[in-house]
C-alpha cells in the first residue's frame, strides 16, 4: 500500500469523523423535541449514524500508532505523543469551567478550582470524556504494540471476537433482558475477564484492518451490513434506552455501533484511496491537522451559538439543526485555523506543532 495515499485516507476519514461528532452535539437537543413527529425521526436516525465518529478515531490512532516503529519506545511515548494530548487536555479542562461559568454567570474562583480538583474523576466539559480513554491507550500503547508485533493474524481475531462478545454482545443482549434477567449475561468483575476492555478493541481493529486485503470485500455488503446495523440500532435504543446509556459507553456496549463503524471505516478507506482530485486532497491535508482542536473548541461554541440561533431562526427542524451545524462546524475550523498560526498557542491548546 502506497504510504502517501495511506496516510491521506486517514486523513480522510479523521475529517468526516469530526464533523460527524459535531453534528452528534449540535443536534442532541433536536432528539428530545417533538418526538414522534418525521423530523424527529429523520434527526434521530442521522445522529445515531454519527456515532460511528468516535469509534473511527480510535481505530485511525490503533493504524497510525501500532504501524509505527516508535510507538514500542516508552521514552517517545512519554515525551513525545502523550505531551501532545495531556497538555492540551489540562488545559482546556481549566478553560472549559471558566466559558461556562462566564455563560451561566456563575463565574468564581471556588467553582472552577473545585471542577479541576475533580478531573481525574469527570471531565470539567462534558465532551472533554474522550480524553480520558485516549489518554490511557496512549500510555498502554507501547504494550499493545509489543504484543501485536509478535501475534498472527488469528491471535488478533482471537482478541478482537472476546472484545466483541465480553465488551459489546453480551452487554447488548443484557440490556434487552427482562428486569429480572438483566444481570443473567453481566460477567462478575471480580472474574477479570475483559481481556481487552473499552475502547482498547477499536484500537486493535485499526491495526487489524490495515493488515487485511480490504478491496476483496463487496461494497454492496459492506452498506448493507452498515446500515441494517445502524437502523437496528436507533430502532432498539428507542425501545430499550438502556443500550444508549452514555455512562456505561455505548459506543463499545451496543453491539450495533461497533458493527456500523467496522463497516464504514471500511468504505471510507476505499472512498479515500480513489480520491486523486488535488483541490479535494490539499482540502482535507488542510483540515486535518486542525481536527483535534476543533474537537477540543465545538462544544463551547454550541453553548452560545445554539440559543441565539434558536431564538433568532423563523424555522425549526432539520433546516434549522443543518443551519446551526454548519456554523459551529465553520467557526470551530476558524478559530483552530487561527490558532495554528501562533506556534506555541498552538502547541499548547491542540497539541500540534507548526511545520
Amino acid at each position: 500500500m502506497n504510504k502517501n495515499k495511506r496516510i491521506f485516507y486517514l486523513d480522510f476519514i479523521r475529517v468526516i469523523a469530526i464533523f460527524l461528532v459535531i453534528f452528534i452535539h449540535v443536534s442532541a437537543i433536536d432528539t428530545t423535541l417533538h418526538i414522534g413527529s418525521t423530523q424527529w425521526q429523520i434527526t434521530k436516525i442521522l445522529n445515531y449514524f454519527a456515532h460511528i465518529s468516535v469509534p473511527l478515531f480510535f481505530m485511525i490512532s490503533g493504524s497510525l500508532l501500532l504501524n509505527s516503529k516508535k510507538t514500542k519506545s516508552i521514552n517517545y511515548t512519554w515525551k513525545q505523543r502523550i505531551p501532545r494530548v495531556v497538555i492540551p487536555f489540562i488545559l482546556w479542562s481549566i478553560i472549559s469551567p471558566i466559558i461556562v461559568g462566564i455563560y451561566a454567570h456563575s463565574l468564581s474562583i471556588h467553582n472552577v478550582l473545585s471542577s479541576i480538583k475533580m478531573m481525574l474523576y469527570q471531565p470539567t466539559s462534558p465532551t472533554l470524556w474522550f480524553m480520558y480513554p485516549l489518554i490511557g491507550i496512549y500510555i498502554i500503547s507501547p504494550i499493545i504494540k509489543t504484543f501485536v508485533e509478535n501475534a498472527n493474524r488469528q491471535m488478533l481475531w482471537y482478541v478482537t471476537i472476546i472484545w466483541l462478545i465480553t465488551n459489546s454482545l453480551l452487554p447488548s443482549i443484557a440490556s434487552v433482558m427482562p428486569k429480572n434477567w438483566v444481570n443473567a449475561l453481566t460477567i462478575y468483575p471480580v472474574a477479570q475477564f475483559y481481556l481487552v476492555g473499552g475502547f482498547t478493541g477499536y484500537f486493535i481493529l485499526g491495526y487489524l484492518l490495515t493488515k487485511i486485503n480490504i478491496h476483496d470485500l463487496n461494497n454492496i455488503w459492506l452498506w448493507i451490513v452498515a446500515l441494517v446495523a445502524g437502523f437496528a440500532g436507533n430502532y432498539i435504543s428507542e425501545i430499550f434506552p438502556k443500550i444508549f446509556d452514555a455512562f456505561n459507553g455505548y459506543y463499545v456496549t451496543s453491539i450495533f455501533i461497533p458493527i456500523m463503524s467496522i463497516a464504514a471505516f471500511i468504505l471510507l478507506q476505499k472512498w479515500g484511496e480513489k480520491i486523486h482530485s488535488n483541490r479535494i486532497i490539499k482540502t482535507f491535508e488542510f483540515l486535518s491537522p486542525l481536527v483535534f482542536g476543533i474537537y477540543l473548541v465545538h462544544n463551547l461554541l454550541i453553548l452560545y451559538m445554539e440559543p441565539w440561533f434558536m431564538s433568532v431562526l423563523p424555522f425549526g427542524g432539520l433546516a434549522a439543526t443543518l443551519i446551526r451545524y454548519i456554523a459551529v462546524a465553520a467557526v470551530s475550523t476558524l478559530i483552530i485555523w487561527i490558532i495554528s498560526l501562533i506556534p506555541g498557542l498552538n502547541y499548547l491548546l491542540t497539541g500540534s506543532k507548526k511545520k
